[in-house]
């Protein structure tokens, strides 16, 4: 147990150790990486190196203070449980800032409600927590995951504790984009990314997990979490195959300009199931990248989608190599629609009729 355990990165947590075995960390670390590379974890990990009762500028999990801090290691679980405690006390919750403080010296405010947005409340308590002494260790520690899901003037009622925070503090930021934040706040942070890690590495990680029933399930796992392991640890693969076969059938209906009530169905289907939004788009481009392969000939081990060889190659037989590159301008439009708010079956509707010209393209 340590932080050496962290997957991935290691120059960034090697640089990191050095600053904590100077007592060289600065007072505000932005830890910045796509969703699922570990950003939370690695906040966690140096919030209990600087409170470990045993170990030194690392910690030993075992010790007190390191399960204190451990019982918010699952974020949604702890933020989903305070937010059932809050609405337990009151009529309007959302009055009351979100605050998870297992440890007397480690805070966490995370973004929460609906909209999963930082609450001013929240602002406002920091603020005034930011002047109190550290209870019984080093540093007192604020984490706040996301924090580009802080709105303006939460962000700029914050700007003056950023720039000068008390000695005794030390601020722990996490982003998935950094060009969302502030320039304000980032000017007052000193940034870390954290890459994506090679496919071996998370198929290395999720077999020691336990994650994925097979080799070419935990293949699949890695190759869909784009090089992030809690991504991988995430993903629910019974889930994403129905969306896939959903995608597959609007993709054939759409190449062969009929059966255009599968499609509608199929469309109206993923429309409704507000879970597979998420990964909706990036299905989509791991098939057009699959058909890619099939073209090419590449090894089988190469596919996303192995397990599905007799539609994958259907579709591909269909589109080729030259419809490929149209249809992922076309797939880039229903991205772009879907982040300006049009409908879901709309767009996916709008992109399968769109795919017939295509079919006629490859033939000729």
């Amino acid at each position: 147990m340590g932080l050496e355990n962290f997957v991935g990165n290691k120059n960034t947590v090697e640089l990191l150790q050095g600053m904590l075995a100077r007592n060289r960390l600065p007072h505000a670390l932005l830890l910045s990486g796509p969703a699922g590379i570990g950003k939370y974890t690695l906040a966690q990990m140096l919030a209990k190196s600087l409170h470990c009762l045993e170990r030194e500028n690392d910690f030993c999990g075992e010790c007190r203070n390191c399960r204190l801090i451990a019982m918010s290691d699952d974020r949604r679980a702890a933020v989903e449980e305070a937010e059932q405690e809050r609405e337990k006390l009151t009529k309007r919750p959302r009055e009351i800032p979100l605050l998870i403080q297992h440890h007397p010296d480690v805070l966490l405010l995370a973004p929460n409600g609906p909209l999963r947005l930082f609450q001013i409340e929240q602002a406002r308590h920091l603020k005034q927590a930011l002047t109190f002494l550290p209870a019984s260790g080093r540093k007192k520690i604020f984490i706040l995951p996301e924090i580009d899901r802080m709105d303006a003037a939460a962000a700029n009622s914050l700007l003056k504790s950023f720039e000068e925070p008390p000695l005794h503090s030390l601020l722990l930021l996490t982003t998935a984009s950094e060009a969302a934040l502030l320039p304000t706040i980032r000017s007052r942070c000193v940034s870390f990314w954290l890459s994506q890690l090679p496919e071996k590495l998370v198929v290395a990680f999720l077999e020691k997990a336990g994650a994925g029933g097979n080799p070419q399930e935990r293949r699949l796992l890695a190759a869909l979490a784009k090089g992030c392991p809690g991504r991988a640890l995430r993903l629910d693969l019974e889930h994403y195959r129905q969306i896939r076969d959903s995608l597959l059938t609007i993709l054939q209906a759409g190449l062969e300009g009929k059966n255009f009530a599968a499609l509608f169905a199929e469309t109206r289907k993923l429309a409704g199931d507000k879970e597979g939004l998420e990964n909706l788009l990036d299905v989509l481009y791991s098939l057009l990248q699959d058909i890619l392969h099939i073209e090419a000939k590449a090894n089988g081990e190469s596919f996303h989608n192995a397990d599905c060889p007799k539609l994958l190659w259907q579709v591909a037989h269909s589109l080729g190599v030259g419809g490929v590159r149209q249809a992922v301008a076309l797939l880039n439009q229903v991205e772009r629609n879907l982040r300006r708010n049009v409908p879901t079956q709309i767009s996916l509707e709008a992109f399968a009729i769109s795919l017939a010209p295509l079919r006629r393209m490859s033939e000729k």
